[in-house]
This record gives structure tokens, C-alpha cells and sequence, in this order.
């Protein structure tokens, strides 16, 4: 497999949230359509993690080992605050239950980014992350009312 440089290596991966001078609303809270979201994010999340696993490790010399480390402990948690919120949510639990795991969450997403640029990934690594970015992107509206699309990792 070619490996590819990460500018949307774990597209998922955030440019920084930034909240607007003016306060915007929360989308009205719908429990099955944020729990349907949320069960897709966790499948998403496996199958990147799976995925990212499968690349294995940057060749000897490369310089990113410890950056594909960190990158690869990120992955694995991102994939288990993507379950947890799915579990959570599918229990009944609502916003203000869920709204901490959400942000955990994205805080990972925001420290495997900076990784994410120093790492080289395969194309497979790549659509699996653009398909969790694109779950976030539906997500955060219900969370986060200043949600800005999160966009690819750009070196």
C-alpha cells in the first residue's frame, strides 16, 4: 500500500472549535436521530481504529514513531467515547446526561489532529476518518450551538 501524507489523515481531526461573537442556538434536541448519529459514529469509529491498525507503523527512520504512537492511544479513545456516547444515548439518556462524553470526545479529536499532520496514513485510514468527521459535522449542532464543520487536517 502507497502511503499518503495525512492533510486529511483522521479528518475527523479538528480544526479548532471557535466560538462566534454572537451566541447562536442548540438544533432542538431529537433523542433518536442524535442516538442514530451516534450509533453510526461508533461504527465509524471501530472501523477507523481497525483501519488505522491494519496500516501499521511508519517505516524505522521516518521520525513520526512516537507521533504514530500517541496518534494510534487517540484512535483507540476516540473509538471509546464514540461507544460510550452511543450506549448512553440508546439508555435514554439526553443532552445534559451526554453533553460531558461529547466533549471529552472532541477534545480528543482536537490532540489527535496535531498527530494526525506528522503521520503518513493510507487512503483506506483516510476515508474511514472522513466518514467520522462527517458523523461529528452532524452531531455537534446538538451539543455545541457555535459548531463550526469540522474540515480535514491541513499540515
Amino acid at each position: 500500500m502507497s502511503r499518503i501524507f495525512a492533510t486529511s489523515f483522521l479528518a475527523f481531526s479538528l480544526t479548532a472549535t471557535f466560538a462566534s461573537p454572537a451566541r447562536a442556538e442548540l438544533t432542538a434536541w431529537d433523542q433518536a436521530k442524535v442516538t442514530a448519529i451516534a450509533n453510526q459514529l461508533s461504527e465509524a469509529a471501530i472501523s477507523l481504529y481497525s483501519t488505522f491498525y491494519k496500516q501499521g507503523p511508519p517505516q524505522l527512520g521516518s521520525g513520526q514513531a512516537d507521533d504514530y504512537r500517541q496518534l494510534k492511544q487517540e484512535v483507540r479513545r476516540i473509538q471509546s467515547e464514540a461507544k460510550e456516547l452511543a450506549g448512553a444515548l440508546g439508555k435514554g439518556d439526553g443532552r445534559e446526561d451526554t453533553v460531558h462524553i461529547y466533549e471529552n470526545l472532541m477534545e480528543i479529536v482536537r490532540d489527535a489532529r496535531d498527530h494526525a499532520r506528522r503521520v503518513f496514513s493510507t487512503k483506506d485510514v483516510q476515508d474511514q476518518a472522513t466518514r467520522v468527521r462527517q458523523l461529528l459535522n452532524q452531531i455537534a449542532p446538538y451539543y455545541d450551538p457555535d459548531a463550526v464543520p469540522l474540515q480535514p487536517a491541513i499540515r
